[in-house]
């Protein structure tokens, strides 16, 4: 059985192929699919497929798809309508290349009456796929725990944590955890017409996600409310592009609906363990960015 990971050069899109990998199935049955392969060519000397697929350009996607059994749909992160027409190609392509299931990676915010921007996006993939006619599984997943190890610094020079959330919890999961639970999906063909929600194991509040930071960092984090506008201002300061800005917003307001608050064992029950919670993986991973040079 051949599996294909579209956007291999991703944060999450690498780790699935590392997790495959992990799971130990044969290089020789793995293709690494990127609009830019030579970011992915480390993995040529395993014996990796290595190939180009522009979800931009459907002429790039046949051969890209070709021989492939299980498909690791990872969505680009553009706006909404340039990836319902991505979405569109890859499918078309899947069908034509005779592709037996997708496994897509949706998000936990995949419904039609969200506050998250990409919403449409999402609702529009899941059920153009559910109709496709080709096999699938679908993995909604949580809000990535892992750019908080990036900010941890900044957070702990600061002292808080500045969200525009007062009542929301995230179950917030890694995207290891996630990779994980991607690799299993496509490795097993009993997820066929599946839907998983892949969350991490406990909904934090804020101010308990400022004390796990606190734990992880060794610096008192607290937790301080503030205004849609003044985060925006925040990540104006960062240089955070405007687009980008009206999503993280959309994000957060979604969370305080309590989109995000919803855990499930779905991790646990397709690897066989469970997630890492947010503080150990928190503090362990801060022990490696520290190890690595950066602060």
């Amino acid at each position: 059985m051949k599996i294909n990971v579209l956007g291999a050069t991703g944060g999450l899109g690498s780790r699935v192929v590392d997790a495959l990998l992990d799971r130990g199935v044969s290089p020789e049955d793995l293709i690494a699919c990127s609009r830019s392969p030579d970011k992915i060519r480390r993995y040529e000397h395993l014996g990796i497929d290595i190939r180009q697929a522009d979800y931009d350009v459907p002429g790039t996607l046949a051969g890209a798809l070709e021989g492939t059994d299980v498909l690791m749909l990872i969505p680009s992160a553009t706006d909404v309508e340039p990836r319902i027409v991505q979405h569109s190609n890859i499918l078309d392509a899947a069908r034509s290349e005779g592709v037996k299931r997708v496994v897509l990676t949706s998000s936990s915010a995949a419904r039609t009456d969200s506050e998250f921007l990409i919403a449409p996006y999402l609702v529009y993939a899941e059920s153009r796929l559910r109709t496709s006619g080709l096999g699938w599984t679908i993995l909604r997943n949580g809000i990535y725990l892992d750019p908080l190890v990036e900010w941890a610094p900044a957070l702990a020079a600061m002292g808080r944590l500045p969200y525009p959330v007062s009542r929301g919890r995230i179950a917030y999961v890694s995207r290891d955890d996630l990779a994980r639970a991607c690799a299993a999906a496509c490795a097993l063909d009993q997820h066929a017409g599946q839907v998983y929600e892949l969350t991490g194991p406990r909904a934090l509040s804020m101010p308990d996600l400022a004390s796990a930071l606190t734990y992880a960092t060794g610096k008192t984090i607290v937790f301080d409310e503030v205004t849609e506008e003044q985060f925006a201002e925040i990540c104006r300061a960062d240089h955070v592009p405007e687009p980008d800005i009206a999503i993280l917003t959309s994000l957060y307001r979604a969370a305080d609906h309590g989109e995000f608050e919803h855990v499930s064992d779905d991790i646990r029950l397709l690897t066989g363990s469970p997630p890492t919670a947010a503080q150990d993986y928190l503090g362990e991973s801060l022990r490696t960015y520290r190890a690595s040079g950066r602060k």
